[in-house]
C-alpha cells in the first residue's frame, strides 16, 4: 500500500525532529535505540522518513528523550 503524501511529510518531519532531539543530546543512533529497545537500523530508517512511527514507537522515544508525548508530537513541524 503506497503512501500518502501527507504521511510521508509526516514521517520526513517526525526524522528530521529525532534527529535533532538526538543531536542535541550528543546521542547516536544506536544509543537512541538501546533506549528505545530497537536497533539503530530502524531509528536511522526512522530518521530518514522511511519507517513511519507507531504510537508505540513516539510513546518511547518521548520517554527516552524525557519529553511528555503531547509536548512531543507538538515538537514536530508540520508542512504542506
Amino acid at each position: 500500500m503506497e503512501k500518502s503524501e501527507a504521511n510521508k511529510r509526516f514521517d520526513k518531519q517526525f526524522g528530521v525532529y529525532i534527529k535533532k532531539l538526538r543531536f542535541q543530546r550528543g546521542w547516536t543512533q544506536e544509543q537512541l535505540a538501546d533506549r528505545i529497545g530497537n536497533n539503530f537500523q530502524n531509528v536511522s530508517g526512522m530518521e530518514r522518513g522511511e519507517i513511519s512511527p507507531t504510537l508505540f514507537w513516539c510513546t518511547k522515544i518521548a520517554a527516552a528523550f524525557d519529553v511528555k508525548l503531547l509536548d512531543f508530537i507538538k515538537g514536530i513541524e508540520f508542512r504542506k
